[in-house]
């Protein structure tokens, strides 16, 4: 399978300050050789589960690790960071926020029967994994219900509802929830963002500091504002639901569609906290409350259901259906005009 772009001569990653927890558990089972054949890294996006999985990845095939991190320095090491370690598949979407498809899990077969290249363990490093379909999901459930001999399988999801219970049964979970507010506002400090401005990206976030990181690059900003745009036109219907659909459909800059109603989300619970609690805020999102019609709890049950309709599109985003992307645009668009008419 081929290394995408981004991987190679990619340095190995060190775990981030909230996954000291996480890493000591697993460390403790690697070093006594009680690792489990499948672990499932799971928890929202934004919280580094995937620099985990390479920390992880690049330990165990490490030859000379130190104060329990590999090398970076060994035969091996140098191989993981060029992308050509020959007992390491990294499994992940052709495309951006595509599915993972059967024919690349079915791959796996061949990987995991052969001998290791290097006379370690080999490793199959795989995500999203909730972004298989039934029949991709059939075949790695094989892999997993007939491990073979010293393969580690490193399964990362941020949606881990979207997994058969068969798979999630078969794997050592390993939870990543959000770190302490203060932790993650230092990280992102020691990144270089302002005070405010980390606040505030955190937020929109929901906690979760590579996001609120991702959040503040231009090209991210600037797709987010224009996605706003064209929901302040469609609610002042000088701009047209479907259409805008389309043009959403697949977002520019590689970000995600789940992203957008990520922060659609995040616009509606201010909204929601604007109305109940009668404070002012953003003048924008203050002009669209007043657009809604009907009294305060009429409004606020309103902008409710609308919400959960956007998180149910955002979980079949994230789930194994792989819903029909511009009907699910189109849908929600339609529902959004209508909240204002």
């Amino acid at each position: 399978m081929s290394v995408p772009e981004t991987f190679a001569h990619k340095p190995i990653p060190a775990p981030l300050p909230w996954h000291s927890a996480q890493w000591q558990r697993l460390g403790t089972q690697w070093q006594a050789g009680r690792c489990p054949h499948a672990l499932l890294l799971m928890g929202s996006a934004g919280l580094g589960k995937r620099q985990f999985a390479d920390a992880f990845s690049a330990l165990a095939l490490c030859k000379q690790p130190r104060a329990g991190q590999a090398c970076g320095e060994c035969k091996d090491c140098r191989l993981w960071m060029a992308g050509s370690h020959p007992d390491f598949l990294r499994v992940e979407p052709e495309k951006p926020g595509g599915p993972l498809k059967v024919e690349q899990i079915r791959q796996l077969g061949s990987f995991v029967s052969r001998t290791s290249g290097r006379g370690g363990v080999r490793l199959v490093w795989l995500s999203p994994a909730e972004s298989m379909n039934i029949n991709a999901a059939n075949a790695l459930l094989k892999n997993l219900e007939e491990p073979a001999a010293s393969v580690i399988f490193l399964l990362v999801t941020d949606a881990p509802t979207g997994l058969l219970p068969t798979i999630k049964s078969r794997c050592q979970s390993i939870g990543f929830p959000p770190p302490a507010e203060e932790m993650a506002l230092q990280w992102l400090s020691n990144s270089g963002l302002d005070e405010q401005l980390a606040q505030r990206l955190l937020d929109l976030a929901g906690g979760a500091p590579l996001l609120a990181a991702e959040l503040a690059e231009p090209k991210s900003r600037d797709v987010r504002e224009q996605f706003f745009r064209d929901l302040i036109a469609v609610a002042q219907a000088t701009a047209s639901a479907v259409p805008t659909a389309g043009r959403w459909e697949v977002p520019p800059d590689n970000v995600e569609l789940a992203q957008l109603l990520l922060f659609w989300q995040h616009w509606l619970t201010q909204m929601l906290h604007f109305r109940s609690c009668d404070v002012t805020g953003d003048t924008q999102i203050m002009a669209l409350l007043q657009r809604i019609p009907g009294e305060r709890e009429q409004s606020l049950q309103s902008v409710f259901v609308f919400y959960d309709h956007v998180l149910q599109a955002r979980k079949g985003l994230k789930g194994t259906t792989n819903p029909n992307r511009r009907l699910l645009l189109e849908e929600l668009l339609i529902r959004w005009a209508k909240l204002f008419s």
